[in-house]
């Protein structure tokens, strides 16, 4: 009689322990489960993004591959136009000029255009041969550009200091090493030809959304390519060859007449008979041939967006060259969409 007390407090003790520890194997359970689901997430995780990587490096080198074959479609294309017999000038209503239509490739598309880089003012034409003085001529031309296009005309002095070999200021706004040797971090003036118009960032006075203002309508090229083209010169530049500058609504109409009518200047007296009589600037060259070409090509492939910029020279006898190329930041608009599949 006095046992079964003692049994049944043996029994209601030893419960609590199991419950625990079915407790506690639960627990271990929800936890192996979650450890091995973060584990599983983690490699499927690693494993999209390594597909990511690999699908990317793979567009990469796709549209590499299809910008060279667009770069050498451009070289072909001036090439030819420069065999042609009877070809005196170098206009917009050429094949070179007209750009290459989307093309959809596997995978992706592609997109290009040639523009005539000597249509645009040559900014190393600012200094006369060897670079020990300016040329006053250009100088002045490129003020009026500046003015025509809302900006500072004494902008040009501190491009001039950015290129010639003295250490002399030019004007109020010019700027050489002293200038330069105080700004954070401190660096030089560069003493030579601009290598390309992005140079213009270091310059004083040129901000970026004064250099993007600028883009379309000046040049970096050699200075012996310092003759501007009047066939493919824009208004604001055709305005600025002359002295004093032509009135930008008449350059629009010399433009208009020029490449709605297909009517490209013969000569570039041709361009003061349209001009009534008004001639550019003496000691401003101007021309109807040109030798160097920009040709931009667009790319599109899976989510990879690029645009490369080339210089192309094709005054060698062996035929075009490219003397640099680049990969553009970021592509304009309307190329993206031109290349959209």
């Amino acid at each position: 009689m006095n046992k079964m007390p003692f049994q049944h407090s043996g029994l209601s003790a030893a419960r609590p322990v199991r419950d625990k520890q079915r407790g506690l194997a639960l627990i271990t359970a929800v936890l192996v489960v979650a450890i091995v689901a973060t584990v599983a997430a983690s490699m499927s995780l690693g494993q999209q993004i390594w597909l990511r990587q690999a699908q990317n490096f793979n567009d990469r080198a796709q549209a590499e591959k299809v910008a060279q074959g667009a770069l050498h479609w451009a070289i072909l294309i001036l090439a030819e136009d420069a065999k042609k017999n009877g070809n005196p000038t170098d206009d917009l209503t050429e094949d070179w000029a007209k750009p290459l239509p989307p093309l959809t490739v596997e995978g992706g598309a592609v997109t290009g255009k040639i523009i005539d880089a000597q249509g645009r003012f040559n900014l190393n034409s600012l200094m006369e041969s060897g670079g020990l003085n300016p040329s006053r001529a250009n100088v002045a031309v490129f003020g009026r550009l500046l003015e025509s296009l809302a900006l500072n005309p004494q902008l040009a002095d501190a491009l001039v200091d950015w290129i010639d070999t003295n250490d002399q200021p030019t004007g109020t706004a010019g700027a050489e090493d002293m200038y330069y040797l105080t700004l954070q971090p401190p660096y030089r003036a560069a003493n030579q030809s601009l290598q390309s118009v992005d140079e213009l960032r270091l310059v004083r006075g040129f901000d970026a959304k004064t250099v993007e203002t600028l883009r379309s309508h000046v040049s970096a090229l050699p200075p012996q390519a310092n003759a501007v083209n009047i066939n493919t010169a824009d208004a604001n530049v055709l305005s600025a060859l002359f002295l004093p500058a032509l009135p930008l609504a008449t350059a629009q109409g010399l433009v208009e007449q020029r490449d709605k009518n297909r009517n490209p200047f013969k000569s570039t007296a041709e361009l003061t008979e349209r001009a009534s009589g008004k001639s550019p600037e003496a000691g401003v060259l101007i021309g109807i041939k040109s030798n160097y070409f920009y040709v931009q090509v667009h790319t599109l492939f899976g989510r990879l967006q690029r645009s490369r910029q080339a210089l192309i020279d094709r005054s060698a006898g062996t035929g075009p060259v490219i003397l640099w190329q680049e990969n553009l930041v970021s592509p304009p608009p309307a190329a993206t969409a031109a290349v959209a599949p």
